[in-house]
This record gives structure tokens, sequence and C-alpha cells, in this order.
């Protein structure tokens, strides 16, 4: 793998082209979305470090120079050290993919430019992969994925690209508008990937409104009562119930939207950051809810929101991935089945809310309800398995049961942290463990509407039901 290599700052470039051909539309770059606010670029700290600058090794495109056989984003990497921005130009092969040497030039950079060039097929798979992994080694720094390909009908979500620039091909003439971009922050007006229509320009945005932390003893009743209003009624909480689960210190990043003239509440949005694994490094970024004022809605106040909660949880270290919903605490999974208007809502906001099933990226979830006296006659198969409840003795058998693969990457949305404090709590025997011989092989919590245990306290929807309603969650299976 070549290393690419170091341009300094002040190294300029004559290439830009100063008008195109009568009939030939001048490539437009887009700013998609940037929660990291690093476009432009010399908005980003320790100007003392470089940028790296990861690109594809590609066949150079039609539209260049025949005779010209510099990788085909060098002259990305020019332009942008042109401005007193010093770049490491890596490339990266789809054989070899992301190394040590790159992770080695990521931690000696103050930020990342990753190119993406194929969304498609098995190549596509690979490049949004490695962008994966490249995410991961950044921690903190910034990340900004340049994608140079067609996005109409990929699935591009704002939950996976923290930044993301958009330009349709890597000719020279592409990449020379792309850098404009990133150097200046300023984009033209383009055509939406999904409607064909123009999209609108900043002129035309949806107003800002002034967002605020949450806070319990301020905002808790207005809450209550905006949420009773807002949503059904089988989703009423009591301000009791709603506030065992937005008041949860560490987690918690809910904001709120007042009403400027009268100080009213007419907006809230609750966020949380939790941890996926026994690591207590990873972390899961949640968007558990956004409510609006029925009079005050389709005047950005939802946006505002959602943009603050994003902003937000890209900025706490360990977020490795976000979900629109809880698992823990439960306020909702995701979209309720009548919530039709938030799913483009949330579509538009770059959510793969289509994606049921695809990559990970979303799927139907649901709670059952079952009644003992439709078990009447059920004949339940004899397993060749032992049940008991958990003993103090189990707590290490437990959590490696839940901790070890494939749990990990099936769920991870809490589940450890669950059977931990549950565990670490009076309620150690609302856990039922199915063994083998000697050997833990299966676990459930169990959970009584009306007592404090973790799961009863964090999944108020049973006891919203009926009071004798209990219930069964986590159920893991050694695979």
């Amino acid at each position: 793998m070549s290393t690419g290599a170091y341009w300094p700052a002040g190294h300029t470039s004559s290439l830009y082209p100063s008008e195109y051909p009568q009939g030939i539309q001048r490539p437009v770059a887009t700013v998609m979305w940037d929660y990291q606010h690093c476009i432009p670029l010399d908005q980003i700290p320790t100007r003392d470090l470089p940028v790296l600058l990861l690109t594809p090794v590609v066949v150079p495109p039609v539209g260049n120079d025949p005779t010209d056989n510099r990788d085909p984003f060098e002259i990305l990497g020019q332009t942008l050290s042109a401005r007193n921005i010093p770049i490491n130009h890596v490339p990266y092969t789809k054989n070899q993919g992301i190394t040590g040497v790159h992770v080695a030039f990521i931690r000696r950079a103050r930020a990342v430019i990753f190119v993406i060039t194929n969304l498609a097929g098995t190549d596509g798979q690979l490049q949004l992969g490695f962008s994966e992994l490249v995410a991961r080694a950044c921690e903190s720094r910034p990340l900004i994925n340049l994608v140079c390909c067609n996005l109409a009908g990929q699935n591009i979500s704002s939950t996976q690209f923290r930044t993301l620039v958009h330009i349709t091909g890597f000719t020279n003439s592409d990449l020379l508008v792309a850098a404009a971009l990133l150097l200046d922050g300023c984009s033209r007006p383009t055509v939406s990937v999904d409607t064909g229509t123009l999209a609108p320009s900043a002129s035309d945005a949806e107003p800002t409104w002034s967002v605020s932390p949450w806070i319990a003893e301020r905002d808790l009743a207005e809450t209550c009562a905006l949420w009773q209003a807002c949503l059904p009624r089988q989703f009423h909480l009591s301000a009791s119930a709603l506030g065992s689960l937005l008041k949860r210190d560490g987690y918690a990043l809910h904001y709120v939207v007042r009403e400027p003239a009268g100080g009213s509440l007419v907006g809230f949005c609750a966020a949380y950051a939790t941890f996926a694994d026994s690591s207590d490094v990873a972390l899961i970024g949640s968007i558990a809810a956004i409510i609006v004022q029925a009079e005050y809605r389709g005047q950005g106040i939802g946006s505002s929101l959602h943009e603050a909660a994003m902003n937000r949880l890209h900025g706490v270290r360990g977020v490795q991935r976000l979900h629109l919903g809880t698992t823990f605490p439960r306020l909702f999974c995701g979209l309720t089945a009548d919530m039709a208007d938030a799913g483009q809502w949330f579509a538009r906001k770059g959510w793969p809310v289509n994606a049921l099933e695809h990559g990970g990226q979303g799927g139907l979830v649901s709670d059952w309800l079952l009644r003992f006296t439709d078990l009447t006659g059920a004949l339940i198969p004899y397993s060749g398995l032992g049940f008991r409840l958990c003993h103090e003795g189990d707590a290490h058998d437990v959590l490696d049961l839940e901790n070890r693969p494939p749990a990990t990457t099936s769920h991870g949305f809490g589940w450890y942290d669950q059977y931990a404090r549950t565990l670490d709590s009076e309620y150690r025997s609302d856990i039922i463990v199915a063994f083998d011989h000697a050997t833990i092989v299966a676990t459930a919590i169990t959970f009584v509407p009306g007592q404090q245990s973790p799961a009863a306290t964090d999944i108020p929807w049973p006891e919203s039901l009926n009071s004798n309603v209990g219930g069964v969650t986590c159920i893991c299976i050694n695979g």
C-alpha cells in the first residue's frame, strides 16, 4: 500500500477552471449535514496538525485528461494545502482496507476526510465498512465523509455519517468544487436526491429557536402536560412515572424550547447516551422522543431540538452508533405504528426509518401481551434444560453470557447494563437462568409493576395497562 504524499501549506494549484463550456453544468458540492461544525476546515482547532485525506485506489474517471497518470484525488489535496492547511494524503485499497498504517496517520491528524466513490454492490459495502472503521479510530476527531457518487436510492443516514459532503463524481472539476466547499463552506442550491426538486436555500430554511437543556425541577410538570397533550391516551404517563424515566443523571441529554413571549414550554426532546456493553467505553446515543405543541408545529421547533440533541450526542466521547428510540429506559423503542408523519419527518433528517432489517439500520419492534388464560391446555415441549432463579454465585456467568458474541453485536442497547444493575440490586432473583448440567445457557429478566426493580422502573408500559401486568425482557440465549 502506498502511503501517498504530504503537502505542506502554501503549495499552489492553477488547475481550477475559470469557466465551463456552454451547455455543461458546473458541478455542485453540497453539505448534506455537518453535526460536527467542521466546515469550513479552518474552524477545526489544533491547526498545527495535518488533515488526513483517505482516498480509495480507483481508475481515473472519464472526464480527466487521459494523459494524466496521477492519483485522481491528488488535486483535492493540493487545492486544500494551497490554503495553508497541511494535508496527509493516504490511499486505501479494496483488498487491504484500513490497516494499522492508516490508524497511525489518523492518530496524528486533527481531522480526517474519508472519500467514498461507490455506494452500490460489494464495493459500496466495503467502502461503507471502511468508513465505520475509520470513525472508530477517529474517536473525538472530526470525520468528514466526502461521497463522490450518485446518492439517489442510497440508504445514507446522518446517524452513520456525522458530517457528509456530496458531489456526483470525482473528476478534477468535481474535486475542485468540493475543495472550495470544504475551504469556504459555501455551496449552491442543488437537486434533491429523493424528489428531483430544488433544495431550499439558506433563506428558505426553517427558523432557529432557542434551545436549552432540560432541568427536571423547572421543566418536568410542563413536559408531562405537553406529553399528554401531544400523544394518544394509551401513551400517557403520570408525572412520577415520566420523571423516573427522564431523570437519569449522567445519561440524560434532554432539551426544551420555550415560547419567547410567554415562556411556556412548546417543545421537548428526550435523548440519552447509555453503555452498549461491558467496556465502559462504547456508548449508544438515542433520540427517544421529540414532541411539539400542536399549534407550534411546522415552525422549525422540532428541527432545532433534533439538531441540538444530535450535536450533543456527536460530541460525547465513545458514542459509536445512534438509535431512534430507546430500550432502557423505555420511552419508545422507535416510532409507533400510527406515527407515519413522524416517520417521514425523521427520514428527511437522514434516519433510515424505511430500511427495515437493512444492515442493522432499522427493524420492526413490538411488545407482546400474553394472558395466562390463553395458555390453558398448551403443551410446552421439554427442552432438556433446567430452570431456576439466579443465585448470587451466578453473577459472573450471567454477565459473561450476555457479553459474549453474538450478543454484543445483535443488540448492544443496554442489555448488559440492565443485567448488571439487576444483579447489583435486591431483585437478583428476578433473573431466570436456564442451565445444561452446570452451565448457564440462557437468561431472562422478569419484573412486576409496582416494584422498584431496575426493569420495572425502566419499562412503565405494562403497569400503564393494568396494575396486574408484569413482564419478561432481555432474553439471552447462548448462540
